[in-house]
């Protein structure tokens, strides 16, 4: 068992300069963590601090039980794929999966066994195909990509660690080499820590997602969970594609205005005065003009995105805008188009950021988020 644990983790460059403020997590074995969020939120920081390349100003790191803060990056029995390749231009395929073991001595044989068996498992060696006496430059993208893999597999680690490892390859390529490493990892039944700015994979990659910003975990939880209830504002706009709606609204008493509408908050005792309003452009229906609280919305652009459109209007009586999607089968009419917008599907947040009834995650200072 090789359960890894950040416990209260800090890494301050100075006053201003902090990338990760104070994280806690755990990832057990067999866990596929991905650590999603915008660039200079602090993921490939707390990579680098599980690895060893940097050091924490506060907090441990403990992996299998064991605190590893004091240890070199060669003593922690952690592999580590990085966004470039890294691998040695002068060597074959095959001595670049077997640097790590020739390093600390393995004998020759088990090398030569673990090299083929990876190499099989990642399909570097498959029917006429063999890449192993290939050179880097001899290589294509994804070859090149799966002997990284490869460099880390062969060692059996206690932790995988990943940093955007397809970042590199183009979409379809991308897409191929997602679906192997899921099952790769699951085959391995070891901590998996994936850094990724890219939701799709976050999302079909992770058995748990770490939504990070402004150096602190603003949601830990299930993919499904972050995005049907997001913790705060920001995980709402920041998952998913296209981008919630998110529509700022004045409130009187219960009642949050919307135009020539009122939103009625039941479940709420006292609102704020002002609210944010979410809901995601899959979840708005057509409605009829004679539908009670219809919104009636002008079209000013639409994005034909193949199975699907994607719907600009301007609601009526505001400067507000939503973004719908519809089947590619819709066909609008006439200039003024109806909405429904279903209640079970509306998230609502405060000023600052809070998803209010039911926040999984509240926040505890003010800095957490600049909203």
């Amino acid at each position: 068992m090789a359960k890894l644990e950040l416990q209260n983790l800090q890494k301050k460059y100075s006053a201003h300069l902090m990338p990760v403020r104070d994280v806690s997590l755990s990832v057990e074995d067999g866990e596929f963590l991905s650590l999603l969020g915008p660039s200079g939120c602090g993921k490939s920081t707390l990579l680098r601090l599980i690895a060893g390349l940097e050091n924490p100003t506060q907090g441990r790191i403990v992996i299998g039980g064991k605190t590893v803060n004091q240890l070199p990056p060669g003593d922690r029995n952690v592999a580590m794929v990085f966004q470039s390749y890294a691998l040695y231009p002068h060597l074959s395929a095959a001595d670049n999966i077997a640097s790590a073991l020739k390093i600390r001595r393995f004998p020759s044989a088990e090398i030569d066994q673990r090299v083929l068996e990876t190499a099989q498992k990642l399909k570097l060696i498959d029917g006429i195909k063999n890449c192993l006496p290939s050179k880097p430059g001899e290589l294509s993208g994804g070859q090149r990509q799966r002997v990284a893999l490869a460099r880390a597999l062969v060692r059996q680690p206690e932790v995988f660690l990943l940093d955007e490892p397809l970042s590199n390859l183009d979409a379809l390529l991308r897409e191929q080499v997602r679906s192997e490493l899921k099952q790769i990892f699951q085959a391995q039944n070891k901590p998996v820590v994936y850094v990724t700015h890219d939701q799709t994979e976050a999302m079909t990659l992770s058995t748990r997602l770490a939504v990070l910003y402004n150096g602190l975990v603003q949601q830990l939880a299930p993919p499904h969970r972050i995005y049907s209830h997001p913790a705060n504002q920001f995980v709402a706009g920041f998952v998913g594609s296209p981008q919630m709606n998110l529509l700022p609204l004045d409130c009187q008493g219960d009642t949050a205005i919307l135009g020539t509408f009122r939103l009625r908050l039941a479940q709420l005792d006292t609102l704020p005065e002002h609210v944010v309003m979410g809901i995601r452009p899959e979840d708005i229906r057509l409605a009829q003009r004679e539908e009670a609280n219809a919104i009636a919305t002008q079209v000013f652009l639409i994005e034909e995105l193949g199975k699907e459109k994607l719907l600009s209007v301007r609601i009526q009586g505001t400067e507000l805008t939503l973004r719908v999607l519809l089947s590619a089968e819709h066909t609008l009419e006439g200039e003024t188009v109806y909405w429904e917008l279903p209640d079970e599907k509306i998230h609502w947040f405060r000023w600052d950021g809070v998803r209010d009834p039911d926040c999984q995650q509240p926040l505890d200072r003010r800095d957490r988020l600049n909203l």
